[in-house]
């Protein structure tokens, strides 16, 4: 347990220095506007669109309130990334012993891509945490007398009610946990009725946002995904590109011959966590349009499947303990070296997003809402986006979910004055460059992409 605190501790140091790093992702901006928009009583779905389930926003509204900075909202996704590590360190302990849970923690924890998405300011990887809470309290639950085991079961329905309704990937984690149930088990019906009302109990609270516009909820959340997913036209091709990077060679080896090790022994607690990772894989493969923090769905299954095969490798030939020891330790090593690479680069200073933001400061007054395909800037200038339009990806433009009338009717009910183009998603909504000459002028330039345009005064 000393060692998975110690852990834990390590991790919370080496995040830390990114709790004030500039913009590390346009999704970032979008999130930071949303809740804003939340704060000064725009509700979800109706008037803030939400390319992600409820409980995501309200979760990052407690320390928001706090203090409004970005800061507080990534301090938040830490802080789900820190359990989902102790979630890790329960899971591989309770699967295979101490030692598993620790080997589970160190490669999470390594992870170059967990490392990178446990402070920006997505859902990735807060779902993924609570997918960890909800495959740990599962697993518990199959190892506990009657009464434990149903509370057990229960919690573990509410973590995967959680899981889902911070993003949708986390249905992934159905997969080990039915494996979980159904592995050699006296009563895995019962067990499952106690999860099933812990499932429905937190689907109850997590889709009360959604009761007042099921409608706009439902395509905000589903339709315009799949709209998305078709518009982009991606393939298995392109997303199998993005699954093999070489940073994550050394954690992939080590679950492949973990898991050929376990398999080869008939140790079926391999099950859940390879089918966890079979799981995730065809996920990420299927997904479209997939984008690199996506991937934060694979190490935490990776992890624990690499834990259980070094549990068999020390009970099987204990004489290749030192050797499985060291393989952990290298794999661990390369990715840490790899996350703290990109943590350096993620400190490197941003003068563009300040440029733009100053831009907007001496343009604007507090209460001015800005339309703007840079959100990060616009609440970094502590400047406002109405509530429909905080997201302007290319995606939802080519899905059609964004277009010139949307923009025309954001601009005449929230009094909009100021228009910032920078990076070309505006420009991808059809007939927005006739749209902005008819209605503003421009008033000036940051850098080589960002124009500011003032309205044009409006005559009857």
């Amino acid at each position: 347990m000393g060692g998975a605190v110690l852990g834990c501790a390590l991790f919370l140091v080496l995040q830390a220095w990114l709790i004030h790093a500039g913009s590390r992702d346009y999704d970032e901006g979008v999130y930071w506007q949303s809740v804003r928009a939340m704060v000064r009583g725009e509700p979800l779905f109706q008037s803030v669109f939400a390319s992600q389930p409820p409980a995501f926003y309200y979760a990052l509204l407690p320390l928001y309130l706090v203090s409004h900075t970005l800061a507080a909202l990534r301090i938040t996704v830490l802080l789900f990334a820190i359990v989902g590590l102790g979630a890790a360190y329960v899971a591989g302990r309770l699967l295979a012993g101490p030692l598993a849970g620790l080997v589970a923690l160190l490669l999470l924890a390594s992870s170059a891509i967990y490392i990178h998405e446990a402070a920006v300011l997505q859902a990735d990887a807060p779902a993924v945490a609570m997918m960890l809470v909800a495959i740990a309290l599962t697993i518990a639950a199959t190892r506990e007398g009657a009464r434990r085991a149903r509370a057990l079961a229960a919690l573990a329905g509410l973590a995967f009610a959680l899981a889902l309704g911070i993003k949708l990937l986390g249905a992934v984690a159905l997969v080990p946990i039915l494996l979980c149930f159904f592995l050699p088990r006296r009563q895995p019906i019962r067990m499952l009725a106690w999860w099933a009302a812990g499932l429905v109990g937190g689907l109850v609270l997590v889709l009360l946002p959604t009761i007042a516009s099921p409608g706009a909820a439902f395509e905000q959340l589903v339709t315009s995904h799949l709209a998305a997913g078709q518009a982009t036209h991606g393939n298995l091709r392109g997303n199998l590109g993005l699954l093999i990077q070489l940073r994550q060679f050394p954690l992939d080896g080590l679950a492949l011959l973990g898991a050929a090790i376990a398999l080869w022994r008939r140790d079926f607690r391999i099950l859940v966590p390879l089918g966890w990772t079979i799981a995730s894989l065809i996920a990420i493969l299927v997904y479209h349009p997939l984008f690199p923090h996506h991937l934060v769905l694979l190490p935490p299954a990776l992890a624990l499947t690499a834990a259980v095969g070094f549990a068999d490798v020390a009970l099987w030939r204990p004489v290749w303990t030192p050797v499985a020891t060291a393989a952990v330790l290298a794999a661990g090593a390369i990715g840490l070296t790899v996350g703290v690479r990109d943590t350096q680069r993620g400190l490197i200073p941003n003068g563009h997003d300040r440029g733009v933001a100053a831009a907007i400061r001496a343009a604007s007054k507090p209460g001015d809402f800005i339309i703007t395909d840079n959100p990060f800037a616009v609440a970094l200038a502590n400047r406002d986006i109405p509530g429909p339009i905080v997201d302007t990806s290319h995606q939802r433009a080519e899905a059609g979910q964004l277009t010139v009338a949307d923009l025309d009717s954001a601009k005449d009910y929230y009094g909009a004055k100021l228009v910032v183009t920078d990076g070309g998603r505006l420009q991808s909504v059809p007939g927005f460059s006739d749209w902005l000459s008819a209605h503003f002028r421009q008033i000036g330039t940051v850098g080589k992409n960002a124009a500011l345009y003032e309205a044009l005064q409006e005559t009857d």
